[in-house]
């Protein structure tokens, strides 16, 4: 989680490498091909200070991605290569520019011409629009609570917060791309905003509860739907607990069940940070900060969810997932990739059919770069390649992924 109102930044240099570390999965030898290395004020790259979430076109032609430090939200055109070149950043400190302060969740629509970023310090969302094959800052939406009102004060914000986008984390859509969900930390809520016939984003409502099964949301830092969008969930981090909404065809919810550590089974479910669904929608992957451990849920034939499983650094060699906090999973269901924001190392783990996962491998560096503090891990939607973002290292590694 992040606490300081400053993060950092640093480096780019492009290598064509034959750097491979094998996976070995169900499906054959897996490897990861070491394309390109990005790094923050080299070689003219900027937004790149503590990237914090990171998001690729279906079509492969842009990348996007949220700067905590730089206050910034850039974005690179992909080749037919996979290599990325930086074309544009946003700052804060730019003028007309605003809400990108401690940029955080990152989510597009209509093809990619709007691009949403949320701003954890700032309790916004800022909306970028794409004209002429460049991109133009176009909305904002915040309350405009400053800094020191919303994190320094010892007076309640109370109803000074409406939007509930204080301390907005994650961000993410839904497939039809109606909504935008977003897990507020300092709001406590998860906001709701709808996308309107002429691409603006509209505030809908506030959700800060989970009555009548729980009184509030345990300080929400992500959130995911199903692949049918019919559920959403909810993490909180200080809560240590996972909500779960059932939603309709209207996008109307209602609380279904809440999971929470040491309650009904459930293990070292501390801190809960990022979290994945499976493909099918049977099993959800929770990367738990305080426990440094991976936890899985199944759900039963009921419709509810049941502890499966905790791994931790005992089961991938002594070390490795302390402050587990990223995760990616593959669009097969089969693989599952996991990070931590406080060491070093990718690691990597095959998903059985009974959801139930088993650890295969890591990948401490790579000629001689360090993934050290891994921020986010983003697989591209054809499963051929995965971006690595280092938080402290201001960096972003793009690997092919092949099977043998």
């Amino acid at each position: 989680m992040c606490n300081n109102k400053k993060l950092i930044s640093l480096l780019i240099f492009i290598m064509l490498v034959n750097f491979n570390v094998a996976n070995v999965t169900a499906s054959g030898i897996e490897s990861l091909q070491l394309i390109q290395i990005l790094k923050d004020d080299v070689n003219d790259v900027d937004g790149l200070g503590n990237p914090r979430s990171v998001k690729v076109l279906s079509d492969n032609s842009k990348v996007f991605v949220s700067s905590g430090d730089d206050n910034a939200f850039a974005v690179f055109n992909l080749d037919k290569d996979f290599k990325l070149t930086f074309s544009q950043v946003f700052e804060n400190s730019s003028t007309n520019i605003n809400g990108l302060e401690g940029a955080s969740g990152v989510t597009y629509f209509d093809r990619g011409n709007q691009v949403v970023v949320t701003g954890f310090y700032d309790g916004a969302l800022s909306r970028f629009s794409q004209n002429n094959s460049s991109y133009r800052f176009s909305q904002f939406i915040s309350d405009g609570l400053s800094y020191d009102r919303v994190f320094d004060s010892d007076v309640p914000v109370g109803e000074l917060d409406n939007l509930g986008l204080l301390g907005a984390w994650d961000i993410v859509k839904t497939s039809n791309e109606k909504q935008l969900f977003v897990a507020s930390y300092m709001s406590n809520a998860i906001s709701i905003l709808d996308i309107m016939a002429d691409k603006k984003v509209t505030f809908n409502r506030v959700i800060k509860d989970a009555r009548p099964l729980d009184n509030n949301l345990g300080k929400p830092i992500a959130v995911a739907l199903s692949p049918l969008n019919n559920e959403l969930y909810v993490l909180g981090f200080d809560g240590h607990q996972l909500t779960i909404f059932d939603r309709d065809d209207k996008g109307d919810l209602l609380v279904k069940q809440v999971l929470k550590n040491g309650v009904a089974g459930v293990e070292k479910f501390i801190n809960p940070q990022k979290i994945v669904v499976s493909p099918n929608g049977e099993f959800l992957y929770v990367a738990c900060a305080g426990s440094d451990s991976l936890v899985v849920f199944h759900k039963l034939d009921t419709g509810q969810y049941t502890f499966l499983q905790a791994i931790d650094h005992l089961d991938v060699g002594g070390s490795g997932l302390e402050g587990a906090s990223s995760l990616a999973i593959s669009s097969d269901g089969s693989k599952v990739y996991a990070a931590r924001d406080s060491g070093v190392g990718l690691y990597l783990f095959s998903a059985g059919v009974d959801g139930r996962l088993s650890y295969n491998n890591k990948l401490l560096s790579v000629h001689d770069n360090e993934l050290k503090r891994i921020s986010s891990l983003t697989l591209t939607e054809d499963n051929q390649h995965l971006l690595v973002a280092t938080g402290k290292g201001n960096s972003l590694f793009i690997f092919k992924i092949k099977t043998i």
